[in-house]
């Protein structure tokens, strides 16, 4: 089944999977892992867009440390003045996330492995059914 839509709408159907993943059905569960498989392969260009960088990393880890009480002016100064040092950084890493944004937003045609009524387990709730309609043929 070959479905034409934005990469933001694929995601949205690879976390559909994983909601499901761990229902009972050796049919139903193939067809789960090889549209996971297929998905993520197909989105690979999302995730290498959005890795932030070491630099970056370990920037957000120096902010976390001063985050266990928001309350603290020391530490919300602490914060500023962290933000005000590595302005570049954070303004690369803002430029990155508009990027993988717009990435988000390009459609993309992808063959998938359909479901049919038959795959899916008998004890499947109409919250986990409902998203799986994009798949079900």
């Amino acid at each position: 089944m070959i479905i034409k839509t934005t990469k933001q709408e694929f995601v949205q159907m690879v976390n559909s999977l994983f909601a499901v993943k761990d229902l009972k059905g050796k049919e139903f569960a193939v067809a789960v892992a090889k549209n996971l498989d297929i998905l993520t392969k197909n989105l690979k260009d999302l995730e290498e867009a959005g890795k932030p960088s070491k630099e970056f990393m370990e920037l957000a880890m120096s902010v976390n440390a001063f985050t266990d009480d928001p309350n603290d002016e020391s530490k919300i100064y602490e914060i500023d003045k962290l933000e005000k040092d590595n302005k570049e950084l954070i303004d690369e890493r803002r430029a990155q996330l508009d990027n993988v944004a717009k990435l988000m937003e390009e459609e993309i045609e992808i063959t998938i492995k359909p479901l049919t009524i038959e795959m899916l387990p008998e004890d499947i709730t109409a919250q986990q059914m409902s998203s799986l309609t994009k798949f079900i043929e």
